[in-house]
């Protein structure tokens, strides 16, 4: 663990040292590379900077049952790590690759998403979703909503939420989850193949959804009793959504699973909010309403499928009172996130 913290102050120093640009970015470049390629202490790494959130934000009996919740989740997670190159952005033409924190794409849920692109039923259910889908968005149908519609195939809220979280954990045109399933190679039974185009023509027709009301978006994407401010990004609803519930079920506290999957989402929205790794360790002191509004928004979105995991619709924040305190102190928003 010490070496981790060696290796992590390193970091740090090393991405924010620009006296010597080239030498600094070789190292926290070469850095990166030794984290992402060492399964366990890159997990001990994650465990560090998200369970730094649990030691700041929660009182002093929560800290350490929310760090073991976060060791918990990031098993979970079942997660690896690529980078989406078309996102580098480097001022200097003479560096290397510039690892910055835009570039880090998590993919998660693995042995999930094997097993469902393995399924037959997988294929009916992307089928009739991309079916009704294209219905609405010609008007030959009223809007559905995708949350029952899943629910009709996989029965339970926890099946229902794991099938959300692992098929739509990216739902840009990029669709990165199919592609690192590509780029490793990835190849499954007979199902396999057919289920992942099916996969993604349902996320190119989820793009062609050009509604601005968000109201009908929410509506149309997320659980009908919930009646809260979200938004197009749907996997910072469902993947705390799905975690919290399986925190749950792994024998943590209503609270601390919520703690933990919202620790996750913040962590993940402070760190690329800066284009350099300040944030690694320590949190913006605010967030600006309008220049921040989409993280906010993303963070909001990431409290409302926390608690709705192991809460229900028994959440009573207002997305337009978080924006107004991140604007004031991210330190008092936190606690009020706390307070459900």
């Amino acid at each position: 663990m010490k070496f981790l913290f060696l290796l992590l102050t390193f970091l740090v120093f090393s991405a924010n040292s620009f006296a010597n640009y080239d030498t600094a970015l070789r190292r926290s470049n070469g850095l990166l590379r030794f984290l992402t390629e060492q399964q366990g202490v890159r997990n001990l790494a994650l465990a560090s900077v998200i369970g730094k959130r649990c030691d700041r934000y929660m009182i002093e009996r929560e800290k350490a049952p929310c760090r073991a919740a976060v060791k918990k989740m990031i098993a979970l997670l079942d997660y690896d790590i690529i980078f989406s190159h078309d996102k580098l952005r480097s001022p200097h033409p003479r560096a290397e690759e510039s690892w910055t924190p835009s570039s880090f794409v998590f993919v998660a849920f693995k042995s999930n998403l094997l097993v469902l692109l393995n399924s037959p039923k997988t294929g009916q259910y992307l089928n009739d979703l991309n079916q009704r889908l294209y219905a609405y968005l010609v008007n030959r149908a009223e809007r559905p909503n995708i949350w029952a519609i899943t629910q009709s195939y996989y029965k339970t809220p926890y099946m229902t939420a794991l099938v959300m979280a692992t098929l739509f954990q990216d739902t840009s045109i990029m669709k990165l989850h199919l592609a690192y399933l590509d780029t490793a190679g990835t190849r499954g039974n007979e199902s396999f193949q057919k289920n992942k185009e099916w996969l993604g023509h349902v996320i190119d027709t989820i793009n062609m959804v050009l509604d601005n009301s968000e109201e009908h978006y929410r509506e149309l994407f997320y659980p009908p009793e919930i009646v809260k401010h979200l938004n197009r990004n749907i996997y910072h609803f469902y993947v705390p959504l799905f975690l919290a519930m399986s925190l749950e079920q792994e024998g943590a506290t209503k609270d601390m699973a919520y703690a933990a999957s919202l620790m996750l989402t913040l962590t993940y929205e402070f760190l690329t909010s800066a284009k350099d790794y300040r944030y690694l360790y320590a949190d913006p002191e605010r967030l600006d309403p309008v220049k921040d509004l989409w993280d906010i928004k993303d963070i909001y979105g990431g409290y409302c499928g926390s608690n709705y995991g192991v809460r229900g619709a028994r959440f009573n924040q207002n997305f337009e009172i978080i924006r107004e305190s991140f604007g004031r102190s991210t330190e008092d928003t936190v606690q009020l996130l706390l307070r459900h």
